[in-house]
């Protein structure tokens, strides 16, 4: 009967609900009252009939036998069939149609899994078992040695173990699946979307660069194939991207300041390190990929990233404007003084540039955002490139544009790269390089692994950091070797990629092929294309880089995120672009050290009518008792946060102390001004604390360091006359506690496996103190300070509930 009580109530209250919202009847709190115990008393005939009705079904009795009533609203249904003597059928799932037949609903007639398991719960729960926390981890089994040798015994189990293709060669794991009937249609028409986007955007992200337009052509050859065979995503697009165009730009450009522009020396040089930045940025990714080191980005908060990302989307269009207005321009990292120097030059504004360069533009914006909205048109937004490309170089042919004063590309190499391995080597300037190379680093991986992961979980298969890093190591490390400068992923043309339906790296291979017949066959065509057609192609991809929505979402939810994103965009627009990133990556790393050193903690209190204990901000009703704080400690415990958490705790210990006292003196005041004593507010004469409970669940881990604080703290605390008590850590915790000798010093029975166990042993040596020290005040004459015969008073409200509860105690 108590174990179906709690279930019985429930069940009464939704069969009111169900009945009611299908108009059978209505029922007033009396008949609530009588139908609570008619279901409990089924739901005890339900037990014990279910052997008899099973044993009746078998026996070929009718099937619409009598069944004990059922919740109404779960899977438990009765036949149609039933003869139940109450004027509704409360078996009946309400959402059971009328009709269904009892064969269909047979296994329903016997008690279900989970019933039988919530049955099992509720009164099992009642037994209120108090366990121990056990100090040492229980010893795993080892595979030994021998077993080893004999499951890598042949050959080729040990490379099925390993897999050791698979990890050299990522690709052979979508090869071993590759449906050529129905995939390799799919991946050719993305490779030739993307490689139609690609040739255009390569060609002006070179120019954003610093470089001569064919190596965007180079970088989009080799690197590409490179990383569809090394590559762990099938959807990412690598190749030329803005953010890094402008990075090595702003980088180069500050490292060869002692070299005149206009000295023909000093493109050389620009080039070839340039080649050699895109070696050290393959080599680090390898490195970085070897020792698994891809968890390196998760330091970089998504505010601190979009900051700067919108501050260098800011600063490649200001940088772009030069050939939309028509006049050259002395280039700058920051952007007061691109600004200055566009309104410096200015009378030699020409207006056939700005015409053809903003038109462009517009065309661009259009069709992205009609390609985004409708999905009709979703190829327009691939098609954008190469329309305002192939439209701009009519122009220039039909109506002569280059000698009415628009400038155009002019000369680009034919053919494919040359091999230029051999320059590599020795790098003269790597003091000066050093800086592109870890910016380039950590920008690319961390613009990659974003947009990969996004399209991995689009298509239901994972993505390992490590092997990303891998596959971007062989594009930029074999790349170099082929005039190539650093590539990583591409968001714009890997959301065009996963649209046109690419399904694996082939379609990778389809535009490296693609960019090689340009090469080998268009690059006269290409030479006529406008540079303000190259320019308007980037000002229309970092658009979207520009995350205004972004701040828009921090300002509403987080503001203090929203400063950081604003202070990283502004530092990226005003102090440069590598000042920019390394003020973003150490706000990143500053976020770490404070939430480190400030770890969350919190005071508990018991939510009524539950053992469940939660923070008391959150639930202002949550029970607390007078001589007992529980905290719980929401971080590890380091040497980073040893100290905060200790003043922590004291602060705790303060704060409650003086919350007893406050409620001890509105207590008297109570009784001086009423002669009676409000049970509910009454705390007794206890407003020291007495025991201090730490909750350690969210203790992962705990050093040295901690573990001297805690034992500092249970020494301090024994002083004071208050007992330590701690509250179900973990595995590894409570090994270092009882090798440091902690749970010596704190006592090993007052570690405990739940908090609830830990306040009810308080409050029951709170109670045996006071009801010592109340047998010697009844001996020297004194009253109690709550005397029984207080109790025997009223017979109202809970006077006779207490009294109860005081015999029982006293027992």
């Amino acid at each position: 009967f108590q174990a179906s009580r709690s279930t019985t109530h429930q069940q009464a209250h939704s069969l009111h609900a169900v009945k009611k919202k299908e108009g059978y009847l209505e029922y007033n709190n009396e008949s609530i009252d009588i139908t609570n115990r008619l279901l409990e008393a089924f739901e005890i005939t339900r037990i014990t009939s279910m052997t008899i009705d099973d044993t009746a079904n078998t026996d070929g009795s009718p099937t619409g036998t009598q069944r004990p009533f059922t919740r109404a609203g779960t899977a438990e249904t009765s036949s149609e069939g039933s003869n139940s003597s109450t004027p509704f059928d409360v078996s009946r799932n309400a959402e059971t149609p009328v009709g269904t037949s009892h064969a269909a609903n047979h296994h329903h007639h016997h008690m279900t899994v989970h019933r039988r398991k919530l049955l099992h719960l509720t009164k099992d729960s009642r037994q209120n078992q108090v366990y121990t926390v056990p100090h040492q981890p229980v010893a795993a089994t080892k595979e030994t040695f021998e077993s080893k040798r004999k499951r890598y015994m042949s050959p080729s189990a040990f490379a099925k173990e390993i897999n050791w293709l698979g990890v050299v060669l990522p690709c052979t794991k979508w090869m071993r699946q590759y449906n050529i009937r129905t995939t390799l249609m799919a991946d050719v028409i993305a490779g030739l979307t993307v490689g139609i986007m690609i040739i255009p955007q390569s060609m002006s992200y070179a120019k954003l660069a610093g470089l001569p337009v064919e190596y965007g052509l180079y970088s989009s050859l080799i690197p590409v194939f490179s990383y569809a065979l090394f590559g762990s995503s099938r959807q990412l697009a690598v190749g030329p991207v803005a953010l890094i165009s402008l990075l090595l730009n702003s980088g180069l450009t500050s490292a060869l300041s002692d070299i005149p522009v206009d000295d023909p020396a000093y493109q050389a040089t620009y080039n070839l390190m340039a080649k050699q930045i895109s070696f050290l940025v393959g080599i680090a990714y390898l490195i970085m990929g070897v020792f698994r080191l891809g968890f390196v980005t998760i330091f970089l908060s998504h505010a601190v990233v979009s900051g700067f990302t919108t501050g260098a989307a800011v600063i490649i269009g200001m940088s772009q404007l030069k050939h939309i207005l028509g006049y050259n321009i002395e280039n700058s990292k920051v952007l007061h003084k691109l600004v200055g120097n566009l309104a410096n030059g200015i009378d030699e504004f020409n207006w056939k540039t700005f015409v053809l360069g903003f038109a462009s533009v517009g065309v661009l914006v259009g069709m992205k955002h009609v390609g985004k909205t409708y999905p009709k048109f979703k190829w327009m937004r691939a098609m954008g490139p190469l329309t305002v490309t192939v439209v701009s170089i009519v122009l220039v042919v039909l109506l002569d544009l280059e000698n009415e004063g628009i400038p155009i590309v002019s000369h680009i190499p034919k053919g494919l790269p040359s091999f230029t391995g051999d320059m590599l080597t020795p790098i003269d300037r790597l003091d000066q390089m050093w800086v592109i190379v870890v910016s380039i680093t950590i920008v690319g991986f961390m613009e990659s692994i974003a947009i990969a992961k996004q399209l991995a979980s689009k298509h239901n298969y994972e993505v390992d950091s490590s092997m990303e890093l891998m596959g971007l190591g062989m594009a930029n490390f074999v790349g170099a070797m082929f005039h190539s400068y650093p590539v990583t992923g591409s968001f714009s043309r890997s959301a065009v990629n996963n649209d046109a339906g690419a399904k694996s790296g082939i379609s990778g291979v389809i535009t490296s092929a693609l960019v090689a017949i340009a090469l080998l066959f268009l690059t006269p065509v290409f030479e006529k294309l406008p540079l303000a057609v190259l320019a308007a192609i980037v000002m229309s991809g970092v658009i979207g880089l520009i995350d205004y929505e972004e701040a828009q979402y921090l300002w509403r939810v987080h503001r203090f995120d929203f400063l950081v994103w604003l202070v990283a965009c502004l530092c990226t627009m005003f102090l440069g672009v590598e000042s920019g990133l390394g003020i973003a990556v150490g706000l990143s790393l500053l976020f770490i050290i404070y939430e480190s050193a400030i770890p969350i903690t919190t005071v508990l209190g018991r939510l009524p009518g539950s053992t469940n204990y939660r923070n008391v901000k959150q639930y202002p009703n949550a029970e607390r008792y007078n001589g007992i704080v529980v905290v719980r400690i929401d971080a590890p415990i380091y040497f980073a946060n040893t100290q905060t958490m200790r003043e922590k705790l004291e602060k705790y210990r303060r704060m409650s102390e003086k919350l007893w006292k406050d409620q001890q003196k509105a207590q008297e005041d109570h009784f001086a001004e009423t002669g009676t004593q409000d049970e509910n507010t009454d705390i007794g004469t206890i407003t020291d604390v007495k025991y201090f409970i730490i909750e350690m669940t969210p203790v992962s881990h705990i050093d040295t360091s901690g573990l001297h604080i805690l034992m500092d703290i249970i020494k301090m605390y024994k002083e004071r006359g208050i007992q330590m008590c701690f509250a179900n850590p973990n595995v590894e915790v409570m090994e270092r506690l009882d090798n440091s000798g902690v749970v010596k010093a704190v006592g090993e029975d007052h570690i405990f496996v739940t908090v609830h166990d830990a306040v009810s042993w308080g409050l029951d040596q709170l109670d045996a103190a006071f009801l010592s020290s109340a047998g010697s005040m009844e001996e020297g004459g004194q009253d109690l300070e709550r005397p029984l015969g207080d109790l025997e008073e009223g017979s109202e409200g809970g006077a006779s509930n207490d009294k109860e509860d005081f015999e029982v105690m006293q027992i």
